[in-house]
């Protein structure tokens, strides 16, 4: 596995842990939404959705798409899930603790 690879599984499982990602995730598999409706929908605070959105796309995990809203003529942005597979061993994440030279307890 190379660094690069690693450095993309560790940056997808650390925001993949964290909180709120999983319902935003899930709520955009059922169809593109802008941030403000996946906010409104999910009863998650705005900006927490506006910044796991941003981890999330950095992550490869999702995809923003720039359009305009008809009704209003603004520009939005839709999230959409990218089709994503992670595939880690246990032989795996010993490689990348032996290249971080992180002690193993």
């Amino acid at each position: 596995m190379s660094l690069m690879s690693q450095k993309k599984i560790q940056e997808k499982l650390r925001v993949l842990g964290k909180k709120h990602t999983w319902r935003i995730l899930t709520h955009i598999q059922k169809g593109s939404k802008y941030i403000t409706q996946i906010s409104i929908e999910t009863n998650i605070p705005y900006t927490t959705v506006q910044h796991r959105v941003r981890e999330l796309e950095r992550a490869g995990l999702v995809r923003i798409v720039n359009q305009v809203d008809q009704e209003t003529g603004r520009a939005i942005k839709l999230v959409r899930v990218s089709n994503f597979r992670i595939n880690l061993t246990p032989v795996d994440i010993v490689r990348m603790v032996e290249k971080t030279n992180e002690p193993v307890a």
